[in-house]
């Protein structure tokens, strides 16, 4: 092979470390096709002892060189990828095999159309290694750029693949058993977008408030619909987003919304607010403060999240420091606690407090937004913590805590 043909190849490859994958890092990137590919011969490496009477080598390589179509495609998806895509794809690798000088190009050749048949030991480990590998990403990647369908597709994707050994059976289990843990550290944390009922103390009694929680839209607020439950008298704490999804749940349960309560002006928390006041004639409560911001179409609205542009709300209950609402017999106490915005404000009952973004489990909402004030919000958290007792906190972020756990953490930026 001349330096001509050779610099050529290199070139090509280069385009493999361009060319990016659905999967992301855990540092917060897409990763390289050539990422995906260099991990998985690492993979292959490492089960020589599993696999003794395996040409090792031969499966690096097709570890190394599977992906390398993609240096002219870019990455498909699996779950959109269609046959069309996969024969265009080797339509492009024969044409590139074609230009190689021997024994590359025959060789080469010879690599692919092993890893197409799927007969021998050797391709049936490349390809299961190769579903891990994209799932071992997912895992190792923050579980918010996961789309709702790979949920399923974690436990399912490689399934078939992994099957042809005792040893890739084994690494299929214990990567699914990551994968499930992952979803449910997630769904605690609040990063599952998924109704989660009931989170009342069963110590409360059957006449108590209960409590879902909703995890809506692309900050994955928590909205919580609080409700009697002999009247099914309900009141929306802070409307998030995805409106349907709302109306979906409390359709489901029966539930009569009253109130709307707002517990600061974010766009992250106000823009399923419309819909729902004017879908349920339910009362809309915020501080006197922040009541502005609600009706601030060009605040609300300049977020670059925003896909369903908001609605001004008027609201009908402006509220102050030691202002109370009731639901029935539960009692709701106003704590004005500014610092995440001026007019943030937490809803103190009995049980918990619902204490929007300023008090969040480990620490506490942004301050450098338009409004915030990081002295103002140390001075909030103190307030809290300063409350007798204990108390369930309801955030408007990430999983609930307690107060008593707050007190023995230091505050910090969430």
């Amino acid at each position: 092979m001349n330096l001509e043909q050779y610099f050529e190849i290199m070139h090509l490859a280069e385009k493999m470390k361009n060319n990016t994958r659905h999967s992301w890092t855990s540092q917060g990137r897409h990763e390289s096709v050539a990422e995906h590919s260099w991990r998985l011969g690492i993979m292959a490496y490492f089960m020589k002892d599993s696999f003794p009477a395996m040409n090792m080598d031969k499966v690096i390589l097709m570890c190394l060189f599977h992906d390398m179509g993609e240096a002219f495609t870019g990455d498909i998806p699996a779950f959109v990828k269609t046959e069309k895509d996969s024969c265009v794809e080797e339509d492009r690798i024969e044409e590139w095999l074609h230009t190689l000088p021997e024994p590359y190009g025959r060789e080469l050749k010879d690599l692919f159309h092993e890893m197409k048949a799927q007969e021998t030991e050797e391709a049936k480990l490349y390809k299961a290694l190769d579903k891990m590998e994209a799932v071992i990403q997912h895992n190792e990647a923050d579980i918010r750029t996961w789309l709702p369908l790979e949920y399923d597709l974690q436990l399912t994707y490689g399934k078939k693949e992994t099957e042809f050994s005792e040893v890739t059976r084994r690494l299929k289990e214990y990567v699914d058993q990551d994968t499930r843990q992952k979803i449910q550290n997630a769904r605690t944390a609040g990063y599952v977008k998924e109704e989660v009922q009931p989170l009342t103390d069963d110590s409360w009694g059957q006449d108590q408030m209960q409590i879902i929680r909703l995890v809506l839209g692309a900050c994955f607020t928590n909205c919580y619909l609080v409700y009697h439950p002999r009247t099914r008298n309900c009141m929306i704490i802070d409307p998030a987003d995805e409106g349907e999804k709302i109306i979906s749940c409390i359709e489901k349960n029966h539930l009569h919304p009253v109130y709307i309560v707002i517990t600061h002006g974010h766009t992250d928390h106000v823009l399923a607010a419309a819909e729902l006041a004017e879908r349920y004639h339910a009362l809309v409560a915020v501080s006197k403060i922040d009541a502005w911001r609600l009706m601030d179409e060009d605040l609300i609205n300049d977020r670059p999240y925003v896909d369903k542009p908001y609605r001004p709300v008027h609201p009908s209950i402006l509220l102050s420091e030691g202002d109370e609402l009731w639901l029935d017999d539960i009692r709701f106490t106003i704590m004005i606690l500014p610092g995440h915005t001026p007019g943030s404000m937490a809803l103190r009952t009995d049980q918990g407090i619902f204490t929007g973004d300023t008090m969040l489990a480990g620490g506490h909402g942004k301050t450098s937004l338009y409004g915030g004030d990081e002295e103002a919000m140390k001075k909030s958290i103190q307030r809290l913590k300063e409350l007798d007792g204990d108390y369930r906190i309801y955030p408007g972020h990430k999983e609930m805590t307690t107060l008593e756990a707050e007190r023995k953490k230091s505050p910090s930026i969430s």
